[in-house]
């Protein structure tokens, strides 16, 4: 009889987000506490119990939990972003690659990394946000790991120079062909710019030709990432906020907002 009591409770607070199931008087902090310690031994004891409730409650019971965990970090963001808005950054962005309104009043600056899955992911995501805000620009800044993402930074920026909508179309084809570029980054590249209509053995003549300007531009871009503790990408700054790791678009959506208070 107990444990079936128990798990009614169980299910009006993690199911329903209802009161107990039998009446407690909210101001009764004896009761309050009682019920606790009873909850506590009964789950000490059948610990199945909880198992019970995410079986017969499954949708209900991710629905409780994915909601309270949102909220924790929705809090933990707004936390971090009262901090981070005291904070002035600033960054280099002529001659990176920029994507949006060159206008706009807002400015997303994403460190990226062309071999990183999460900057795979984030990429499409942070793209169709600019896409939805004439207010908002992208300006993409450079954090390889290794040789490789390096060699793709020189390529992004040179065709940047030369034509920035076929050097966004570079971007956004390495990251589709990432694991191939990871095997054979230079044949990749080449492939990519031909399929452009470049001349691929000139495009690589001339990134080479360039590597000192290419590197130092690079150069910049990882002092910025020593000078704001950057760690991991993608690292994005929404004006001051920080947004570490892949977002989604109601979080890109939710740093602007926050910035513009």
């Amino acid at each position: 009889m107990k444990k079936m009591i128990i798990t009614t409770s169980i299910l009006g607070l993690l199911c329903i987000n209802s009161s107990f199931a039998f009446a407690l008087n909210p101001n009764d902090n004896k009761e309050k506490e009682a019920f606790k310690q009873m909850l506590t031994e009964v789950l000490k004891e059948n610990p199945e119990i909880i198992f019970d409730v995410m079986k017969k409650n499954n949708i209900e019971f991710i629905s409780t939990i994915t909601e309270a965990s949102k909220s924790v970090r929705d809090e933990e963001l707004n936390n971090q972003w009262k901090k981070d808005i005291k904070v002035q950054k600033k960054f280099i962005s002529e001659n990176r690659p920029t994507l949006g309104n060159a206008n706009a009043s807002n400015t997303i600056y994403i460190f990226s990394d062309f071999l990183c899955t999460y900057c795979q992911k984030s990429a499409q995501i942070v793209e169709s946000f600019i896409q939805k805000h004439d207010d908002v620009k992208l300006v993409f800044k450079a954090y390889p790991k290794n040789e490789a993402g390096k060699l793709a930074m020189r390529w992004f920026y040179y065709l940047n120079q030369k034509d920035s909508k076929k050097a966004w179309q570079l971007h956004d084809t390495i990251f589709v062909h990432q694991q191939a570029f990871g095997a054979s980054p230079l044949a990749v590249l080449k492939e990519i710019v031909r399929q452009q209509g470049f001349d691929a053995e000139n495009i690589a003549k001339e990134v080479e030709k360039n590597k000192a300007s290419l590197d130092a531009m690079i150069d910049q871009d990882l002092n910025e990432v020593k000078k704001y503790n950057i760690q991991g990408t993608p690292y994005m700054f929404i004006n001051n906020l920080v947004l570490i790791g892949a977002q989604d678009l109601a979080t890109l959506e939710s740093a602007l907002n926050f910035s513009k208070k």
